[in-house]
């Protein structure tokens, strides 16, 4: 008696290669994205309950507790004066960037103010003061008395 063998096609596609390249993606997107920070420049943000998110074309402007000034990924410290010609510069090349000023916490609201002065005569349409976000709900009963 002969028993009739049927050959079947597989017709599944090998996924274990595909999945190796997925998991390979994966890790890298994890591991580039680590790198991905501020700029080296150590400032303290005050905190922020309604605090909102980057947009993605920005100037970042940043004023330490020692009254420096950086522009962007900038590591030397910029005269107000020099800072304003390149902060006109990087607008006039690209004029829908928005301005984010990085202000230490502990830097007094004069030089705070001045800054804002400096940024508005460069002719920015818009900037944002940075903070860092606080968990939970905002605040409603903030004292502000001194």
């Amino acid at each position: 008696m002969k028993i009739a063998l049927q050959k079947k096609r597989i017709s599944s596609v090998a996924l274990i290669s595909f999945t190796d390249i997925i998991f390979l993606l994966l890790i890298f997107l994890l591991i580039s994205s680590s790198f991905i920070t501020q700029s080296g420049i150590k400032v303290d943000l005050p905190t922020a309950t309604t605090a909102q998110k980057e947009f993605t074309e920005n100037i970042k402007v940043t004023l330490t507790r020692q009254g420096e000034l950086f522009l962007g990924g900038v590591e030397q410290p910029l005269a107000p004066d020099e800072l304003s010609a390149r902060l006109r510069d990087m607008l006039i090349e690209n004029p829908e960037q928005v301005v984010v000023i990085n202000a230490d916490e502990e830097t007094s609201l004069k030089q705070v103010v001045r800054l804002i002065e400096l940024v508005r005569a460069t002719g920015a349409p818009e900037f944002f003061i940075a903070t860092d976000v606080i968990a939970g709900e905002p605040d409603t009963e903030a004292s502000f008395a001194p």
